[in-house]
């Protein structure tokens, strides 16, 4: 079991923060940067990382949103932004809900493990 968790982390980490393209990492990498550089104390290492999933997930919905233009039929430039804001929120929704509880404690425990570092590299650098 706790091999299958290893696993599932070091996948997350491979695939968000080494894999895909560079929009993507950037996202995944500043909401790290945001949730560390907010944190006060190593205590709200947990709060700090939900924030930085939030993050993750808004940086995504917002990716996905501002894309490339649509091939439409003549509607307008808000229409069809709309439209893909709904058209995002429902792909997100349903990617959200296809993951297991295995797979979103592997990002828990990534971004976790992220935000602790940088968290400890910004003490150490500040007590200097």
């Amino acid at each position: 079991m706790l091999n299958t968790i290893i696993n599932d982390v070091i996948s997350v980490l491979k695939t968000t923060f080494m894999g895909g393209d560079l929009i993507s990492i950037i996202i995944a990498a500043g909401s790290v940067v945001i949730a560390a550089f907010i944190m006060q104390r190593g205590t709200q290492i947990g709060s700090m990382t939900l924030l930085a999933l939030v993050l993750f997930a808004f940086g995504g919905f917002v990716r996905g949103v501002m894309r490339g233009p649509i091939a439409s039929d003549g509607g307008s430039v808000a229409s069809q932004t709309g439209g893909r804001a709904v058209s995002q929120v429902n792909s997100s929704l349903g990617q959200f809900y296809d993951l297991s509880a295995g797979g979103l404690l592997a990002y828990f425990i990534a971004f976790m493990l992220l935000i602790f570092l940088v968290f400890g590299v910004k003490a150490a650098l500040n007590r200097g």
